[in-house]
């Protein structure tokens, strides 16, 4: 699969355009708030909207934001390299490209940098990704900053869940709330980067909503086969081979395999999901959708006490393994 150009590197952007016009009304206006807030599912273009917006502003051209084109210009260049003096990125990611945690250390950092002057005057902007990834000492020393932000500086904050944000983040946020993209816009953007992914698959697990950043990432960490792993380890006992079930327990349970982990664990989840929306379509059998939620949150709170009572992974694993042929045997249609 071809490389997949970071948020600050992309020069293409589709779909949101009620957003951007909201966003060309700003800068035209000469009112640009101090703090954006930029919420919506994973994947669908938040952060590179904010590049594109940071390029914008400080390209301080005339043409309309709606029909603004990223160029190789020296702007585009150093922002592309994290190096342009007037914008701050804050993200944490681990080698796989799962979200760390943010500390108080960025945002002091942070504040040190505002103390600096402007390049050329005009505005900085600071772009955190996401605002979730703080951790309560950092939230708190980022919310004094917010309270009396600096002269000609804007913050464009990131979420894919506002509603964990706390309300004292929130009450001093602009909010823009990203939709999930059309099916034909996710295609344009696939297409756009060469991505060759099996769209129909996918959708079938994810449905209609999967985003293009969704997309990559299951496609990054080898969804399809992710998917053969699956079904392995939901057959019916009699018809698996049990040395391919303990491959499977013993690959996704390493460290270095966290995301597909975690894309095996989701594609559980949502076969619990669509079976207790299927039986309750029916009304034949309530007792087998309450049986079901019971399993839903069972699997979510042990997932969740992964990494915070450092349980194993494999126990995990080998629990819904031995799980799968009761699930069978009560009619549960996969």
């Amino acid at each position: 699969m071809n490389k997949i150009n970071e948020p600050w590197q992309n020069k293409l952007f589709i779909g949101h355009q009620a957003i951007i016009s909201q966003l060309a009304r700003l800068k035209n206006s000469n009112s640009i708030n101090n703090v954006l807030l930029f919420s919506g599912p994973f994947g669908i273009g938040k952060c590179t909207l904010a590049f594109r917006y940071s390029n914008y502003i400080f390209s301080n051209i005339d043409t309309p934001f709606a029909d603004y084109e990223q160029m190789n210009d020296n702007t585009f260049n150093l922002i592309s390299k994290h190096s342009y003096p007037n914008l701050y990125y804050i993200s944490n990611t681990n080698e796989s490209g799962g979200s760390l945690e943010i500390k108080i250390e960025d945002i002091r950092k942070l504040k040190d940098s505002l103390k600096g002057k402007l390049l050329n005057g005009g505005h900085r902007v600071i772009i955190i990704d996401t605002i979730n990834d703080l951790n309560r000492s950092a939230q708190n020393a980022l919310l004094k900053i917010l309270e009396e932000p600096p002269n000609n500086t804007l913050f464009i904050l990131i979420t894919h869940n506002i509603s964990l944000l706390p309300d004292t983040i929130l009450s001093r946020c602009l909010k823009f709330n990203f939709k999930n993209l059309s099916i034909s816009d996710t295609k344009q953007v696939t297409d756009s980067l060469f991505v060759e992914a099996n769209l129909e698959k996918i959708i079938d697990v994810y449905g209609m909503s999967i985003s293009p950043g969704k997309i990559f990432y299951l496609m990054n960490n080898n969804f399809e086969e992710i998917i053969e792993d699956f079904n392995s380890l939901m057959t019916k006992s009699k018809d698996r081979n049990q040395k391919n079930i303990l491959r499977i327990i013993n690959y996704y349970s390493k460290k270095e395999n966290m995301n597909s982990f975690n894309i095996l664990f989701e594609l559980f989840m949502i076969w619990l999901k669509k079976n207790a929306i299927s039986l309750l379509a029916d009304l034949k059998e309530d007792y087998m959708v309450y049986e079901l939620l019971s399993y839903w949150d069972k699997y979510s709170d042990r997932y969740n006490n992964l990494s915070i009572l450092n349980l194993k992974k494999e126990e995990l694993l080998l629990t819904i393994h031995k799980e799968i042929r009761y699930l069978a045997d009560r009619k549960i249609d996969g």
